[in-house]
């Protein structure tokens, strides 16, 4: 596991100084679920990019057959 810093407000940061150990733990697996899903939705995005660029320049999922059956 990896420590990251995450800015809050005092009184989030004050509250969460007064929480008890276990439910820290209890929230921080909470917070990486967040994190984990945010990292899956950026990379979603990402592919459904880069197949809206190919499909506007014409590369159809014919052509990706056709270009990755090609014999070198």
């Amino acid at each position: 596991m990896e420590r990251i810093v995450l800015e809050v407000d005092s009184a989030i940061a004050r509250a969460w100084r007064n929480t008890s150990p276990a439910a820290r733990s209890q929230y921080e697996k909470k917070i990486a679920v967040v994190l984990k899903d945010l990292k899956k939705a950026e990379f979603k995005r990402l592919i459904d990019e880069a197949g809206q660029i190919a499909a506007d320049n014409g590369l159809t999922e014919e052509k990706l057959n056709s270009l990755l059956n090609e014999e070198d």
